[in-house]
């Protein structure tokens, strides 16, 4: 059930008089590891974790910096039995990354009763910032109103008024597909159709036929995953692309494209919160974990980089890793890095920052391996996310 990974950097660094308050800095990396969304960050996200901890220098507070990590399988009995013995007993300060929203949610609950934190960077689900905050969790990357909203408005764009969606059935699908639903109805669009399908499925004929007998002139995906390469190669056998149909991806990671292959996804369009070709300083972390992995990372692998580097930040600014203090700490620092373009933290956790609309790579455009995407439009962050004046967690933390 659990991954008895446990790696101590102690590098030499100068030493600090404040001391961690139970002698170390231990950060905990909760997510999949050998199921759907292994692909996706999994032990990618730990290699990036580990590099974030070598960079910063091994230590916090002259003391060595401890990484723990744990596969919850995607169920949420085994994501809180781990994240409970972490926090009740190994003295666990910070859970990362916690991909799937229905496991974050109930974790989300256990840091805040802790008094620990959380640095989020998987789960779409805003509930954590939103109706079940309780500002110890930090969202890092994206929510649904930022990535959603962008790749919809490209559809209708492009002239597509009539959709059908397909989600996957658990927590984040069903966000997703309500998401969907707004969007496409803000954007004069109409949904003929919807289904969800069961996490784990791998014939998706079903679900395709009756897309492709809705009349709709775009089918939205937001499956992901094996999934997501499963509905696609369903689809092209079904000819629904070469008959018409549009089919636009709420979400497309670097291991989607990997997995699926440029030849079928030219020309698709989504909205991310990074990409590895941004820019130089992008790059270079992406040819980093290239020599460490063996390929390109994805936004989940460098947020989650980005977010426990700015919270060690915090702890040294602090000078205590007492919850309460680092997250102050952090909310009065800058937060400015490769992943993070314009960033604001809200006081509810939503870190807001640049999104950005990419596009897949023709085959014949893609020059170097894994380099499939490229930029269309960056969304500035006040437009990307919504407004902190429209949270809901303004009254549970006081205004």
């Amino acid at each position: 059930m659990r991954l008895g990974l446990a790696v101590a950097f102690a590098l030499a660094v100068s030493p600090t008089l404040a001391l961690a308050q139970d002698g170390t800095v231990k950060i905990g990396v909760l997510n999949d590891q050998s199921t759907s969304f292994s692909a996706l960050g999994g032990t990618e996200v730990i290699r990036a974790v580990e590099l974030a901890i070598k960079d910063f220098g091994g230590q916090a507070l002259g003391k060595p910096i401890e990484l723990v990590s744990a596969d919850h399988q995607n169920k949420p009995d085994v994501g809180l039995a781990i994240a409970r013995e972490w926090l009740e007993k190994d003295n666990v300060d910070a859970i990362a990354d916690m991909a799937n929203s229905a496991i974050s949610l109930g974790v989300n609950t256990l840091i805040g009763e802790k008094g620990k934190v959380g640095l989020f960077v998987s789960p779409l689900t805003d509930r954590p910032t939103e109706a079940d905050c309780n500002g110890h969790v930090v969202a890092w990357a994206y929510d649904a109103y930022s990535t959603v909203g962008t790749t919809v408005k490209a559809q209708l764009e492009g002239g597509a008024r009539k959709f059908f969606i397909l989600s996957p059935d658990y927590e984040a699908g069903k966000v997703q597909e309500s998401w969907v639903e707004a969007a496409v109805t803000e954007g004069g669009g109409e949904v003929v159709g919807k289904i969800r399908a069961p996490l784990g499925t791998t014939d998706f004929s079903s679900y395709i036929l009756q897309a492709q007998a809705s009349g709709a002139d775009a089918i939205q995906l937001n499956v992901n995953g094996p999934e997501l390469v499963n509905s696609l190669k369903q689809i092209q056998e079904f000819g629904l692309i070469d008959a018409g149909q549009k089919v636009g991806v709420t979400f497309l990671h670097q291991a989607d494209a990997r997995a699926i292959g440029v030849e079928a996804l030219q020309g698709v369009r989504f909205a991310a919160p990074w990409f590895w070709g941004k820019d130089e300083a992008s790059r270079a972390f992406g040819t980093r974990m290239m020599e460490i992995t063996g390929n390109a990372p994805g936004w989940i692998a460098a947020g989650t980089y980005s977010a426990v580097t700015n919270y060690l930040k915090a702890v040294e600014k602090a000078g205590t890793d007492d919850a309460k203090a680092v997250l102050k700490a952090m909310q009065e620092m800058e937060i400015k890095d490769f992943f993070v373009a314009n960033g604001t933290l809200f006081p509810n956790g939503r870190l807001i920052h640049d999104m950005y609309l990419l596009e897949v790579k023709a085959p014949g455009d893609v020059k170097e391996k894994d380099d499939f995407f490229q930029l269309v439009a960056t969304v500035p962050a006040e437009q990307a996310f919504r407004p902190y004046s429209a949270t809901a967690c303004q009254a549970k933390l006081g205004g």
